[in-house]
């Protein structure tokens, strides 16, 4: 117990490569200021200048010594640019979380280690090791001002005195004289004041623990394995996923033949009821065996000879049979696609069945490849990036109008409720297929995408590019006021 303790303790050593400096101070007080604009307008480029910033902050001010850390804090305004050309509530998000990530991973490999030699402890102690260098944040901002220990207890002092004694004063002068509280017109409401307050600060502190990450001395590497499994265990788990997904293969044989139409018809399923029944199951499935092939290799006995290579086998065989998991939920997707249109849900789930396949060839390769390096995670969440940035290039909404509206004219089925309630990513296509659709049902959507009320924007910072896009085109359609 105490040398797991002690282990502990040096994955989250608190200790600094280097002490704060002026640099963090005003690095910090931008990102503060850039966060409560990103927020108070609603988003847009002020967010993706808030990005900027902060990497540019990071490389400037945190001087991150790795390459891999330089990369990783510049790619994140690649995603972070999306933020002020995408408006769609299923791309924003992760937008922000892809963006946030990578700052802060590279942030934590500013002062070594490398991405190929992080497995998933070693991910996990690099998140604890950034969480107690975020909460003593302010401690290291602190260092970067120009006086000295004691004065500056002094002047803290002497400002919390002051403060209570001024407001009182100003506000009974206020009070007394017209002419004197006219002077004070700019200042804000006290309501609107803390929330600026609050806001700037809770970006400063994010920004000065992003510089006290990189700055901070790196965690003691994690062992890859933990082996609380021998190899037995792990052969049983394995064979017995391996024989359920080989019958399973089995009956999708016989459907592609066709000797399962008429289990179908007997359960009372049209085709495509059917293929919606399985689809989510199949991914849940397949994202669940892929756990299990990661906790096998992370929680048994990395003894070499003949246990090891059968676990090893086995391990293929259930990643070559997860991988007909996929492909048959993909299918069945597809089957439901066809007879009732596409949806966001239903393309990111597509999207994430997609990554876990891909997610299930690294691993197969990994585990084929006897390994020195931790690769595997850092490869799986590079695809999951890639995947992302795909997405924010094809604009999934237009997408699944394009998809929407060739299904109406081929099959003659059209939801125009679920396209009028995608959001301004969807508007641009939508108006470019109006003279595909039917007169009544062309009608129908430009009386919704015009009744629909203008997004609030707070000037400059708040521009959108799908958002002037959309504007333009309604103004193209609807009728003016």
């Amino acid at each position: 117990m105490d040398q797991r303790l002690e282990t502990l303790s040096r994955w989250v050593d608190p200790g600094l490569s280097r002490s704060g400096h002026g640099g963090v101070v005003i690095g910090a007080l931008v990102a503060g200021g850039l966060a409560d604009l990103a927020v108070r307008s609603g988003g847009g480029l002020s967010a993706a200048l808030l990005v900027l910033a902060v990497a540019a902050l990071l490389l400037v001010s945190g001087k991150p010594s790795s390459r891999q850390s330089r990369a990783l804090i510049g790619a994140a305004p690649v995603f972070g640019v999306f933020l002020a050309l995408r408006s769609s509530p299923w791309l924003v998000p992760l937008d922000v979380f892809a963006a946030g990530g990578l700052l802060g991973l590279g942030a934590s490999l500013a002062r070594g280690g490398s991405i190929l030699d992080l497995p998933l402890s070693g991910l996990l102690a690099r998140a604890v090791h950034a969480t107690v260098h975020g909460v003593a944040a302010p401690a290291f901002a602190a260092q970067g001002l120009p006086w000295a220990a004691r004065r500056r207890s002094a002047i803290l002092r002497g400002l919390g005195l002051a403060l209570p004694l001024l407001l009182i004063l100003g506000a009974l002068l206020a009070s007394a004289d017209v002419l004197f509280a006219h002077v004070f017109d700019f200042v804000p409401g006290i309501n609107d004041s803390i929330a600026h307050a609050v806001l700037v600060g809770l970006g400063a502190w994010g920004m000065a623990g992003l510089l006290r990450v990189a700055a901070a001395t790196p965690p003691a590497s994690a062992p890859q394995r933990f082996p609380l499994l021998g190899a037995v265990e792990a052969t049983v788990v394995l064979a017995s996923v391996t024989v359920l997904f080989a019958g399973f293969a089995v009956t999708q044989v016989v459907a592609l033949a066709g000797g399962g139409h008429h289990v179908v018809e007997t359960a009372g399923l049209t085709y495509a009821e059917y293929a919606r029944s399985g689809f989510f199951q199949l991914v849940a499935v397949a994202a669940i065996t892929l756990a299990v092939l990661l906790a096998v290799d992370v929680f048994t006995d990395a003894s070499e000879g003949p246990s090891r290579r059968r676990i090893v086998r086995l391990s293929e065989a259930c990643v070559g049979l997860t991988l007909v998991v996929v492909v048959c939920a993909l299918r069945r997707l597809d089957l439901y696609e066809n007879a009732y249109g596409l949806t966001m849900l239903r393309l990111y789930a597509a999207v994430f069945a997609g990554w876990i396949g891909v997610s299930l060839v690294l691993l197969g390769w990994w585990v084929h490849k006897r390994r020195d390096r931790a690769w595997f995670p850092a490869a799986a969440v590079g695809a999951g990036l890639a995947a992302l940035l795909a997405l924010n290039l094809i604009n999934p909404e237009a997408m699944v109008v394009r998809r929407n509206v060739t299904l109406a004219e081929r099959a003659d089925r059209f939801d125009p409720g679920y396209l009028i309630d995608l959001s301004d990513d969807a508007v641009p296509a939508i108006v470019r297929a109006l003279p595909r659709l039917p007169a009544v049902l062309s009608a129908n959507v430009v009386a919704g995408i015009c009744s629909r009320p203008p997004r609030p924007t707070e000037g400059w910072a708040a521009w959108n590019a799908a958002t002037r896009a959309a504007d333009d085109s309604r103004r193209r359609v609807c009728p003016a006021p």
